[in-house]
């Protein structure tokens, strides 16, 4: 799939009329453009800034072309990981996202279409790299992203972490369909620390998602084992802050991720992206990223 730049933008009113069409093909992106616009507007103000007004303007069209050159599937999935803001022990069930009725060909061919961008096969990198491997076999490996995703905070920007948690979003997305009494008895236990592990060790396995068959036994070892996904998943996103900060130029996606104050990613783990990419051969997204380091 090849990504082309949208065309130039010729006005004010076709900059309206173009975020117009893109928000009705991702009204979630409302409520970011909105933080967005407000908070760069108040540090500028306290910046003292005389032409706020133009700056803003400006903004607006370097993020339209930014979003404009992202496939449909990532505006659409990032909309929905940036409006996602998440209490992790405290989010009342009647609040968790319901399950989407997607087919495992759809999921497979928007995953595709996500990881022909760069950004996105950047962010997959880091996850086979740093998440997968920390994921123990006690527990379906979906049910693992879906986790993780869960516990996620998203912040009003597109950072390296955002492009993380996204494709881990896509990864866990089965997650979604588990009943919401189940997920969020999951999502305690897997911020539980041992000294957690108290009371009634029964009712608390039994609170959990169908077919995990976990013991009060093995309790231990998957809050063990929950550690070490968190941890991996911090990893991966300072590994793709890394990778963002050493590109040459930023296309698509790229452009949109912010790094600041970040060293560039080092000689070993550029060589380790490079043996992942020959695994990856048949992904477009995948060569444009090494084209560009």
């Amino acid at each position: 799939m090849t990504m082309l730049w949208p065309q130039p933008i010729s006005s004010r009113e076709d900059l309206v009329h173009r975020w117009e069409v893109l928000l009705l093909k991702a009204p979630r992106l409302r409520p970011w453009l909105g933080q967005m616009l407000g908070q760069k507007r108040l540090f500028l103000s306290e910046a003292g800034e005389a032409d706020i007004d133009s700056i803003l303007w400006d903004d607006l069209a370097r993020w339209l072309r930014d979003f404009e050159a992202l496939p449909p599937i990532a505006v659409a999935a990032i909309a929905t990981t940036l409006q996602e803001e998440r209490a992790v022990l405290s989010e009342p069930p009647s609040r968790e996202p319901q399950g989407e009725a997607v087919s495992p060909e759809r999921e497979v061919a928007e995953l595709q279409t996500l990881l022909c961008d760069p950004a996105f096969a950047l962010a997959f990198h880091c996850v086979e790299a740093r998440v997968r491997p920390q994921l123990a076999p006690m527990i379906p490996e979906a049910a693992w992203f879906g986790l993780l995703h869960a516990s996620v905070r998203q912040e009003p920007a597109l950072t390296a972490q955002t492009a993380v948690s996204l494709v881990v979003r896509m990864l866990g997305r089965d997650w979604a369909r588990v009943p919401a009494p189940p997920r969020q008895a999951a999502l305690r236990l897997f911020h539980a620390g041992p000294a957690d592990l108290r009371g009634d060790l029964h009712r608390i396995c039994a609170a959990l998602p169908a077919g995990w068959n976990l013991s009060p036994e093995s309790l231990p070892d998957f809050v063990a084992a929950a550690a070490r996904a968190r941890l991996g998943l911090a990893e991966a996103s300072a590994l793709c802050a890394r990778f963002v900060a050493a590109v040459k130029s930023r296309p698509g996606g790229l452009a949109l991720l912010t790094v600041e104050g970040i060293a560039p990613a080092s000689p070993a783990e550029l060589a380790e992206l490079a043996r992942n990419t020959r695994r990856h051969a048949g992904m477009a997204g995948f060569r444009r990223l090494l084209e560009l380091l």
